[in-house]
């Protein structure tokens, strides 16, 4: 199995109760989705990759970018479906690739900001038994970069490798991905399912992306921070 390293913005953390979770900002659209049974994945640097079912993506944050020295993963993403939109550029939340509600409010309905001319657009849905959000047994993040050291990496490679100009790409990590898996799934002593954070989000409405209901009051999370 092959698949990428695809590198973002710090998470916002959240304890809810003795389950904490690190996700996308509310602020916008929340991509990868991980309020979902299936984890979502359809606008962060898609244009530059080419998935396919069966990739195992790792969503990862560092430090300081470009010059990290640390790579935290905050989602294991097993690749299970790529759907292709019927259009591009609408998607209607009734539309039998939605999941829910919640899903189209937070994650689908935000299309109008990557608006594609000739491309299809397709939303790739993780392996809801294999996918999860690893954890340390501090409920901390994992860093990943002891392990890719180990395979031959340098810090100066990943530094390169996972930058474009200004910005971040994402790093193809061939027959290294299944590696990366399993070292993760040992070590992780927590591993978020879709199904306990999709529960999370339906009793937590303040965690609706800001355009999705604006009229609406946002509390904060007990024990919130951001990262």
């Amino acid at each position: 199995m092959s698949g990428y390293l695809i590198y973002h913005p710090p998470r916002v953390v959240s304890d809810f109760e003795s389950t904490r979770v690190y996700y996308d900002n509310t602020n916008g659209n929340q991509d990868p989705y991980v309020w979902n049974q299936k984890f979502l994945h359809t606008y962060c640097h898609i244009t530059q990759m080419s998935p396919q079912v069966g990739n195992i993506n790792f969503w990862i944050s560092g430090d300081t970018f470009p010059d990290f020295s640390s790579l935290y993963c905050d989602l294991v993403f097993v690749v299970a479906e790529k759907l292709y939109w019927e259009n591009p550029n609408t998607i209607k939340a009734s539309d039998p690739i939605v999941d829910t509600d919640e899903a189209y409010n937070d994650h689908y309905s935000w299309f109008e900001q990557h608006h594609y001319q000739r491309r299809r657009r397709f939303t790739l849905k993780a392996d809801p038994e294999s996918s999860f959000q690893p954890q340390n047994i501090s409920q901390e993040l994992i860093d990943i970069v002891p392990f890719l050291v180990e395979e031959g990496f340098s810090l100066t490679q990943l530094r390169k490798n996972l930058r474009s100009g200004f910005n971040s790409k994402p790093m193809g990590l061939g027959l290294i991905a299944t590696k990366l898996y399993s070292w993760l799934n040992q070590y992780a002593n927590v591993k978020l399912s879709g199904a306990k954070l999709q529960k999370i989000r339906q009793e937590n409405p303040y965690l609706t992306s800001a355009r999705a209901n604006s009229s609406c009051t946002k509390s904060s999370p007990r024990k919130s921070r951001s990262c």
